[in-house]
């Protein structure tokens, strides 16, 4: 009866291997699904993504793509160099300015390095590779906020971080892998600057550990150092035009040391137990889940290998690697004063990868066993009786193996639908729309007679004490929604304005000072805002 569930389990493995391209192309559309569904939701965050769009915005109408403007005046809030800005331009290249446009670069980065991360994981097992992309869809965290689903730089960074640490891990194959690394690194550094520190030093301790890095040879010295300097020298160079070295002098002092010394700089103070109590060890999300199994998997594993006397250094050295790749950034960022929930979004792609390697091989035991049975009860078929003694301990062998297999196949297609679900209710489902931004791309086109216009607001917005003035994300939309050049100073300042001009007022205002607007043009109104005109 053993013998013929385990051969029936044996059966269903074969058929998921057989068609495993099927299954692998169902499980990436399954993520682009993800990543693209519902992603022009007409709400822009106010910070990094709206700031971002606007500068991208803002190249292509001045035509200059190295020096960033916000509201047309030369911006150094950021500090990062141009990647995710080219990003953001492709994406409005492609779909217009919109929303959608803003978001793509970042969407299809994301599905990228899933796919990438679920190709490398064939070398470990294809029910290893299916995993990992059900763990991208798990990956609520960064679905949510400030990463696959915003328009900012973490998503491009995220997928050169993970490429540069999969090339690291491919190094001892092929020495041609360092090129590719140090390429990754040099990209991730003009997309998120000095972020991209932590893949020199994971892939310089691995590479030091492993003793690859010293079997460098010249030739592949010099490649590595090309394609980690020209990249970032073209870059420099090209900046250098525009104001010499006050942008890189400021990528020092501010995003470098002010950020990595105080965390106080922009009010960010936490204890070194953010990430974990917020991300890694939060309930609600899959991670606490991938730790136990990480954790779980690597102290069975040792055991084993010592008990044996059998110790495999390539997975000792692979293991390691993703572990290191996991532990660096983690430690790293909760050691540094400034401390942002996104900074550790890369931890969670060596733990989905580790936490589906595990699963993946527990679920495979049952093949793994074949020929050893074989083996053995060749062996110990010294009598009939011993034949009887090894017949029987193959069978539990061979059934406790099914078990195990069966129970790691049950659990994981288990967790990765529970953490799905909780992120296509909790980040799609959810989703919805500003009613002020979603009327300011209602009231106007870009061939409208009033587009291009000076664009005044007076509506209440996160900071009650500022109304009057241009939130980041009022402005995004006013910008790639009329080509409007804002203004600050509210009514007053609109009612001043001696050539044309637009004003965003809420109902209630409008109202209560309907009398100054004596001869204003009404152009546009719902229930809840005007614009205004003359």
């Amino acid at each position: 009866m053993i013998n013929r569930f385990t051969e029936f389990y044996r059966l269903l493995l074969g058929l998921f291997e057989k068609y495993y391209w099927i299954f692998f192309a169902a499980g990436a559309l399954v993520l682009a699904f993800y990543c693209f569904r519902c992603l022009d939701v007409q709400y822009v965050d106010s910070w990094d993504e709206a700031r971002h769009g606007v500068n991208a915005y803002e190249m292509i109408q001045n035509g200059d793509y190295i020096q960033h403007t916000y509201n047309y005046r030369v911006d150094d809030w950021n500090l990062k160099p141009s990647i995710s800005y080219w990003g953001i331009v492709l994406g409005f290249k492609l779909f217009g300015y919109s929303v959608f446009g803003l978001r793509f670069t970042s969407a299809f980065s994301y599905l990228l390095a899933g796919i990438a991360c679920a190709l490398f994981a064939r070398r470990y097992s294809k029910e290893t590779s299916l995993l990992v992309l059900g763990f991208f869809c798990a990956n609520e965290r960064p679905l949510s906020a400030h990463l696959a689903r915003a328009g900012d730089a973490d998503s491009i960074y995220l997928l050169f971080f993970t490429l540069a640490m999969l090339a690291m891990l491919s190094v001892k194959k092929n020495h041609k892998n360092v090129y590719l690394c140090g390429l990754m690194f040099s990209l991730a550094f003009l997309t998120k600057s000095w972020h991209a520190g932590m893949i020199m030093a994971i892939g310089g301790i691995c590479l030091l550990a492993n003793g690859e890095m010293l079997r460098f040879k010249k030739k592949e010295w010099g490649g590595f150092l090309l394609s980690v300097f020209v990249p970032l020298l073209l870059w420099f160079g090209w900046r250098f035009t525009k104001d010499g070295l006050f942008f890189l002098k400021n990528m020092i002092k501010v995003d470098l040391l002010a950020r990595t010394g105080s965390a106080n700089f922009e009010g960010h103070q936490f204890p070194f137990s953010f990430y974990y109590d917020m991300v890694f060890g939060a309930e609600g999300f899959i991670y606490r889940w991938q730790l136990l199994i990480c954790v779980v998997g690597i102290l069975c594993g040792l055991l084993y290998m010592w008990r044996k006397k059998a110790w495999n250094r390539i997975l000792l050295e692979q293991g390691g690697g993703i572990l290191l790749w996991f532990l660096l950034p983690f430690l790293g960022f909760s050691a540094i004063g400034t401390k942002l929930i996104w900074y550790c979004y890369p931890c969670t792609v060596p733990l989905a990868l580790g936490a589906a390697a595990i699963l993946g091989g527990l679920i495979r035991l049952p093949l793994a066993g074949e020929e050893k049975d074989v083996t053995e009860s060749e062996g110990e078929k010294s009598s009939e009786n011993d034949g009887r003694k090894t017949e029987q301990k193959c069978g539990q062998f061979s059934g406790i193996r099914t078990l195990v297999g069966i129970t790691a196949t049950v659990a994981s297609f288990v967790l990765v639908v529970i953490y799905m679900k909780n992120a296509y209710f909790h980040v799609i489902r959810e989703a919805h729309g500003d009613p002020f931004q979603l009327f300011i791309r209602e009231s106007v086109s870009r061939d409208a007679s009033y587009a291009g216009e000076k664009a005044y607001v007076y509506v209440p917005g996160e900071d009650p004490a500022a109304i009057g003035d241009w939130e980041q994300n009022m402005l995004f939309v006013a910008e790639i929604s009329g080509d409007f050049h804002c203004r600050d100073g509210g009514i007053e300042a609109f009612l001043s304005e001696k050539g044309d001009a637009v004003l965003y007022v809420d109902r209630l205002d409008y109202e209560q000072n309907i009398e100054k607007f004596q001869g204003v043009e009404v152009l546009c109104e719902n229930a809840e805002y005007i614009l205004l005109g003359h």
